[in-house]
């Protein structure tokens, strides 16, 4: 009897060390870490969300910075992972995504995001009629460059050559505004849906701050079709809707501002303004690969 007692005991210490086979764990992305950091541009806390895809290249990792991180940092680390990992990629190159987004544990930030993504305005009166910071851009670009850039330098090493900007609606203003204000902020630029039409598009009266500079190589421009008909009930988009667009003249405007980079305007189909982030994100992550590729010293 002892001994089937002592038996049983120790039966019940290890399941108590076992892992159980079918417990619910977190999840967790491929080959990611987040940590909240603090800026002092912003007086923000944000949630910044890293994969490292692939070995350190010797000039450190090309980076896709990814606004609404909270939203979209998993699918633009996922399609990055899938072209590192395809099996046809005979010389995978290697990456790094960065997720920008907030502590709030909701996909979007609407108010910290207004503040950090809009250019600076002396006013602006909301359509809503319910008033909110803005004007932020200045502040937040300067948390990215000086703060979150060389701490990612810092800690994993980074290309200063190869940086990627993916912003969404706000944030594909914020990135309109850093081309023709900051013009060198990025090499890449992924503008989706771009709200140019906020603050009765003042964002135009920087156009002439755009400078030729070769180290622009590609910007993308992208649009969803049902973005064309404000009631969103337009089955087709015509051509002469398209051309008229904002974001379409807008692309046009940069062939012309600048001769140097790669400008491609791509129209999603059946997609609306929040729709349209999902293939932008797929389309610009392939562009910063397909860039990273093309450069011997990526």
């Amino acid at each position: 009897m002892k001994k089937y007692i002592i038996m049983l005991m120790m039966a019940w210490g290890l399941l108590g060390i076992m892992p159980t086979a079918h417990a619910w764990q977190p999840a967790t992305i491929l080959n990611s870490h987040e940590k909240v950091v603090h800026s002092s541009y912003t007086d923000k806390n944000y949630l910044i969300q890293v994969a490292t895809i692939g070995d350190k290249p010797a000039n450190g990792y090309p980076v896709i910075y990814v606004l609404d991180g909270n939203a979209f940092f998993g699918m633009a680390s996922s399609i990055a992972q899938m072209n590192h990992d395809k099996p046809s990629e005979k010389n995978p190159k290697s990456l790094m995504v960065v997720g920008i987004g907030y502590t709030t544990g909701r996909a979007f930030d609407i108010p910290s995001r207004t503040h950090d993504y809009t250019p600076p305005s002396e006013s602006y009166p909301a359509p809503t009629g319910e008033q909110t910071a803005f004007g932020g851009a200045d502040y937040f670009h300067a948390f990215i460059a000086d703060e979150l850039a060389s701490m990612l330098d810092k800690e994993f090493g980074i290309n200063p050559n190869h940086r990627t900007l993916i912003g969404h609606s706000y944030g594909g203003l914020f990135g309109l505004y850093l081309l023709m204000a900051r013009s060198e902020s990025f090499d890449n630029y992924v503008i989706a849906s771009p709200s140019i039409w906020w603050n009765d598009k003042s964002v135009l009266a920087h156009q002439n701050g755009i400078i030729a500079t070769p180290n622009i190589k590609n910007i993308l421009i992208t649009l969803g079709e049902h973005e064309l008909n404000a009631r969103h009930r337009s089955p087709k988009a015509s051509t002469t809707m398209l051309e008229n667009s904002d974001a379409y003249m807008m692309s046009q405007l940069l062939k012309n501002k600048l001769p140097y980079a790669n400008v491609t305007f791509h129209f999603n189909p059946n997609h609306s303004h929040g729709e349209n982030a999902y293939p932008s994100i797929i389309q610009g992550v392939n562009m910063a690969y397909q860039a990273c590729k093309a450069d011997s010293n990526c």
